[in-house]
């Protein structure tokens, strides 16, 4: 629009009686978060709600937001609120998988001192080895929690077959 004189819009509008926006009111509830109270003229209140699209259209430009610590290629800066939003849940899920693909790698080879029980390899181990060896070791445990507990109630069984017996 930007320059162009604004035509009423029912100018072409034949048998309609103009009234003022002056003359008709808002009958409806007040709306406290956009300072609009019954009896308020229509005038007032399309100002009150042009007011406030103008204020949320402003703070939804992309282009007032400063990107330059998110290392953005100039290609791929965001230019809506949308392509904004997306942006920012992408590196945000990229985060909580802890970095990308090369940055896990890294840490998957990073070198940990090792707990006493795995040391028959060595001190260190790489997180990825040292992980692996954790999960065999909770599975022998498990698996031998299990024969333990068989066991158990194999010898409550006997125990009470030799009291009832005496």
């Amino acid at each position: 629009m930007g320059g162009q004189a604004l035509k009423p819009t029912n100018l072409g509008n034949k048998g309609c009686k103009p009234i003022s926006s002056e003359c008709v009111i808002w009958q409806g509830d007040d709306i406290e978060c956009l300072k609009i109270c019954q009896g308020d003229t229509i005038s007032d209140v399309m100002f009150q709600l042009a007011c406030t699209v103008c204020y949320i259209k402003d703070q939804l430009d992309v282009d007032t937001y400063d990107l330059e610590c998110l290392d953005i290629a100039v290609c791929d800066t965001p230019h809506t609120f949308r392509e904004f939003m997306n942006f920012v849940i992408e590196k945000l899920c990229a985060f909580q998988l802890a970095g990308t693909p090369e940055e896990q790698e890294l840490i998957a080879e990073q070198t940990v001192t090792v707990a006493s029980c795995f040391q028959s390899e060595g001190f260190t181990q790489t997180l990825t080895n040292y992980v692996s060896m954790i999960g065999e070791l909770l599975c022998q445990q498990q698996l031998t929690i299990q024969d333990q507990q068989t066991a158990i109630v194999n010898l409550l069984s006997r125990v009470e077959a030799l009291e009832g017996g005496a």
